[in-house]
C-alpha cells in the first residue's frame, strides 16, 4: 500500500529533551455541511493518544509501534467519521516519550541519534457529501498545554498523574524538526487490552501499604479507583517477585536486580496525586511486567472491586490449540504461550520489566514456537523491517533492535535472526513479497558473515553471545549467564545453518545468483569446523577455550547438539557423538545442561534420532534444572535462568520445548509456502496416550488427533486444508501423499 503524503507540519511543545511531561495539543474546528467520510492520519512520537470530541478513534493503546526511528516511523489511519458532528468539534492529542525520548543510559537511549522532544504530525481528511475535501492539519493553528495531568512519563520508570491539573493553559506550538525516519503506514497489529483479570489476593502490610497478587504473570497495568483527600500522593509499583520475607521488592535506586541501572528512579513505578474526587487511575504511556503490585500512600481501604488488571500486548491472532494426556506438558504449553504473549509489545522482547528490548538471540530461540502459536506475519514483517533498517544504518545488525548504536558487535548466534525470521515468514506465511524487498540486504549480511569466518580460518572466534544462561549446576547459587566454552561452536554453527536458510530463501524466490557461493562457504565451514572442534579420541565436539563458571563440567551438551542439529557431524561419527550426548543426559539424571541455544535443540535432536524415552524424561522432569522445576514453585511463566535466583520469571527463550509439541508429537513439519505443502509425521511412541492439535493455517484449519487404543494400536485422525498437499508418514508403515480432506488411520 502506498504511504500517505502528509500535508501537516511537525509540531512540538518544547525544545528541551529533559522535560518529562506529556504535552496536550488541541485544535477546534467547525463542520458546516454533511460528511461522507473522515480519516485521521497521525503519527505522534514517542506515544500518542488522540481524541475527537473526547472519543478515542479505537481501542488500541501505546501507539505507534517502536521502530528504528532514524529510518522508519509508523503512522496509523483511523476512520473517525462517527466521531464528528455539525458545528463545533475538538481534536486533542496527548504525547508520551516512549523510546523516542528516553533517558535510561543502559542501552544508550539517552544519546540515540533520533532522541528529541515529543512531536506530532497529523491530517484529518474530511470528505463531504458534495464531493469537496477539507484537511485539518497539524500546524501553527494548533495550541498546546504543558501543564496537563501527566507531569512525568518514561517507558521504564512509569508515570506521574497529577489529577489537580484540570485547568490547562494552552499556548502556541513550536514548529518542530522532522524526524529522519520515513513515515510508513503501520500494518502490524497495534497493542490492545487483550485480557482483563480480577485481583487474586490483597494483603495489607504493617506499614499501611497493600500488596496485590495477580492470578497469573501479566504484562500490562492496573486500573484502580481511588477516592482520597485532595493532595494525597499514592504510588503504584509493579514487580514479578517478592522478597523472601513476602515484602515488596522495588527495582531502581540501587535496589533489587540491576537496580543500579536506574540510580535515581524506581522502574515500573507510577504516582497518583489526588484532586479530592473519586476517579480511576490507569497508566497511558508505559507498561509493566508483574505478578505483584504495591500500593502505598492510600488512606482508604483497597478492595478487589476497585481494581481491574489488563494484559497489554500486540493484538496478534492465537492460531493453535494443543493438548495431550500429560497434564504437566499441558501446563508447560500454557506457560510458554503466556510468556510469549507477555513479550509481544510491538516487538518480541526479552523481559517486560528490566529491558523491554528486542534481543535477537531470544527470537532465534523462540521463533519456531512462536510461529506455531500465533499469526505473526505482520508483527514479524515490522520487526524484520527494523533489523533491515539497522543493517542499512550500521552495515551489521546489532544483538538487539531497535538500537541506539548499542550492541552493534557482530554476534551471529543472535543476529542471524534476520535470515531465520525471513525464512519463517516464507514457510509459515508465504510472505514472498516482503522477503523479496529485503533480499538484497539478506545477501549482504550473509556475505559479511562469510567474510568474518573466512578471516578466521572458516570458524568463529571465542567472543560473542552464545549459549547464554547455561546452568551453574547449583540450584540456589547466583546465575552466571556467560558461557564457559566461548562462542566458537555456536557462532560457526549458526553461520553454517544461516547459509542453508539463504539457499532455501534464494530458491523459493527464484534468485540463483548467490547459491553457489553459499554452498561453497558451507563446504569450507564444514571442513574447518570438524578439523578444529571434533575430538576423535573422545568422539565429542569441544572447544579449547574454557572459563570455569559455577560447577559446570567441560563436556558441553550444546557443543554437541549444535553439530547434530545442523548436520555438521560426518556420517561415520554421528552415532557415537549422539550416544555420548545421550550418556551425558542420563548420567545427569535425565537433565539438560544447556543454555538458551542448546535448550532449543535438545528435544528435537533426541526425538529425530529415536531417543523418545530420553526426550520424554527430559521434558517431564521436575527437578533442577528442568522446565517442570518452574511449575513446582507455582509459576505460570518461563524463567530467564534455571537457578532459583533468576532475575526474571517472564522470559520465553528457555521454554522452547513448545515447538516439538507441534513438530514432533503432532508431527507437523517441513512447512512450505504458508502450509501449502507440509509433512505430518507424529511420533506416536513418545510416552503419551493421546495428542490433539489444531492450527489455523493460511490455507484453512489443520487438525491432527491421535490416541492409543486399548489393544495398543494408534488411531489417527487428520484434517487437511482444501488447498494443501501433505505427506503423511506413520511409524514407517504408512507413507502417502494426500490433498485436502479428512483421513483416518489405524497403525499397529
Amino acid at each position: 500500500m502506498k504511504n500517505y503524503e502528509f500535508k501537516g507540519k511537525w509540531i512540538a511543545a518544547t525544545t528541551d529533551i529533559e522535560d518529562r511531561f506529556a504535552p496536550v495539543f488541541k485544535r477546534n474546528f467547525k463542520i458546516e455541511k454533511p460528511i461522507k467520510s473522515a480519516t485521521l492520519y497521525i503519527c505522534g512520537l514517542g506515544f500518542y493518544e488522540a481524541k475527537i470530541n473526547g472519543c478515542l478513534p479505537d481501542d488500541s493503546v501505546l501507539n505507534p509501534t517502536h521502530s528504528q526511528y532514524s529510518s522508519t516511523i509508523y503512522y496509523r489511519a483511523f476512520d473517525v467519521t462517527a466521531f464528528l458532528k455539525m458545528q463545533e468539534n475538538e481534536l486533542t492529542v496527548e504525547l508520551g516519550n516512549s523510546f523516542y525520548n528516553e533517558f535510561t543510559t543502559v542501552w544508550n537511549w539517552q544519546i540515540a541519534s533520533w532522541r528529541n522532544t515529543p512531536r506530532l504530525i497529523l491530517d484529518l481528511v474530511i470528505e463531504y457529501t458534495d464531493n469537496t475535501t477539507e484537511i485539518i492539519k497539524s500546524d501553527e493553528n494548533f495550541k498546546v498545554a504543558t501543564n496537563g495531568i501527566i507531569t512525568e512519563n518514561s517507558i521504564y520508570c512509569g508515570e506521574t498523574h497529577d489529577m489537580r491539573n484540570t485547568d490547562l493553559e494552552f499556548k502556541d506550538v513550536v514548529l518542530a524538526e522532522a524526524p529522519t525516519g520515513k513515515l510508513t503506514l503501520q500494518n502490524a497489529e497495534p497493542m490492545r487490552r487483550i485480557k482483563e483479570f480480577k485481583v487474586k489476593e490483597i494483603k495489607k502490610m504493617n506499614d499501611g501499604s497493600y500488596i496485590l497478587t495477580a492470578p497469573e504473570m501479566i504484562t500490562g497495568w492496573a486500573k484502580i479507583k481511588f477516592n482520597v483527600p485532595k493532595d494525597t500522593v499514592i504510588t503504584v509499583t509493579y514487580m514479578e517477585q517478592l522478597k523472601k520475607d513476602g515484602t515488596f521488592q522495588k527495582i531502581g535506586k540501587g535496589e533489587g536486580h540491576d537496580g543500579n541501572w536506574w540510580p535515581e528512579n524506581y522502574i515500573q513505578h507510577d504516582t497518583f496525586i489526588s484532586n479530592g474526587e473519586e476517579c480511576f487511575f490507569e497508566p497511558k504511556f508505559s507498561y509493566k511486567g508483574f505478578k505483584y503490585i504495591e500500593i502505598s500512600g492510600c488512606t482508604t481501604e483497597i478492595t478487589g472491586k476497585d481494581i481491574v488488571l489488563y494484559k497489554i500486548a500486540s493484538d496478534v491472532e492465537f492460531i493453535s490449540e494443543f493438548s495431550c494426556s500429560n497434564s504437566l506438558i499441558n501446563d508447560l504449553h500454557a506457560l510458554m504461550h503466556r510468556t510469549i504473549l507477555n513479550n509481544l509489545q510491538g516487538k518480541p522482547t526479552d523481559t517486560p520489566v528490566w529491558e523491554k528490548n528486542g534481543w535477537l538471540g531470544d527470537l532465534n530461540c523462540g521463533l519456531t514456537s512462536m510461529m506455531y502459536n500465533f499469526d505473526l506475519k505482520l508483527f514479524l514483517e515490522s520487526f524484520t523491517t527494523t533489523m533491515n533498517d539497522c543493517f542499512n544504518e550500521f552495515n551489521s545488525i546489532p544483538v538487539m533492535v531497535p538500537s541506539a548504536n548499542w550492541g552493534w558487535q557482530n554476534s551471529p548466534v543472535w543476529n542471524t535472526a534476520f535470515v531465520f525470521t525471513a525464512e519463517a515468514l516464507l514457510r509459515f506465511c508465504d510472505h514472498k513479497e516482503f522477503v523479496e524487498s529485503i533480499y538484497e540486504n539478506l545477501v549482504k549480511f550473509s556475505k559479511n558473515q562469510i567474510e568474518a569466518l573466512k578471516e578466521n580460518n572458516w570458524v568463529w572466534g571465542t567472543k560473542g553471545l552464545a549459549d547464554w544462561v547455561a546452568p551453574v549446576n547449583s540450584e540456589n547459587d547466583e546465575v552466571d549467564p556467560n558461557t564457559s566454552e566461548g562462542a566458537e561452536i555456536c557462532g560457526t554453527g549458526f553461520v553454517y545453518k544461516m547459509l542453508e536458510s539463504m539457499i532455501y530463501i534464494s530458491e523459493v524466490l527464484g534468485i540463483k545468483d548467490n547459491i553457489e557461493e553459499f554452498k561453497n562457504a558451507r563446504e569450507n565451514i564444514y571442513k574447518s569446523f570438524n578439523e578444529k572442534f571434533f575430538n576423535k579420541e573422545k568422539n565429542i565436539y569441544e572447544t579449547l577455550f574454557w572459563e570455569q563458571r559455577g560447577k559446570r563440567e567441560k563436556y558441553r551438551q550444546t557443543s554437541n547438539l549444535i553439530p547434530l542439529a545442523f548436520k555438521l557431524v560426518p556420517e561415520e561419527y554421528k552415532k557415537v557423538v549422539f550416544s555420548n550426548l545421550v550418556d551425558d543426559i542420563k548420567c545427569k539424571g535425565y537433565h539438560l545442561d544447556t543454555g538458551c541455544i542448546g535448550t532449543k535443540f535438545i528435544l528435537p535432536v533426541l526425538l529425530d534420532n529415536g531417543e523418545n524415552t530420553t526426550a520424554y524424561k527430559v521434558l517431564t522432569g521436575t527437578t533442577y534444572p528442568s522446565w517442570g522445576h518452574w511449575l513446582t514453585f507455582g509459576d505460570d511463566s518461563a524463567w530467564e535462568s534455571w537457578e532459583t535466583t533468576t532475575r526474571s520469571k517472564d522470559h520465553y527463550f528457555l521454554a522452547t520445548y513448545d515447538e516439538i509439541l507441534f513438530s514432533h508429537f503432532a508431527g507437523i513439519c517441513d512447512i512450505e509456502n504458508g502450509f501449502l505443502t507440509f509433512t505430518i509425521k507424529p511420533i506416536l511412541d513418545c510416552g503419551l496416550e493421546f495428542v490433539n492439535c489444531k492450527i489455523k493455517t493460511p490455507q484453512g484449519i489443520l487438525k491432527v488427533e491421535w490416541q492409543k487404543t486399548e489393544n495398543s494400536n494408534y488411531k489417527i485422525n487428520i484434517k487437511i486444508p482444501e488447498k494443501s498437499t501433505v505427506k503423511i508418514i506413520l511409524k514407517e508403515k504408512i507413507n502417502t501423499t494426500v490433498t485436502g480432506g479428512e483421513y483416518e488411520y489405524i497403525v499397529e
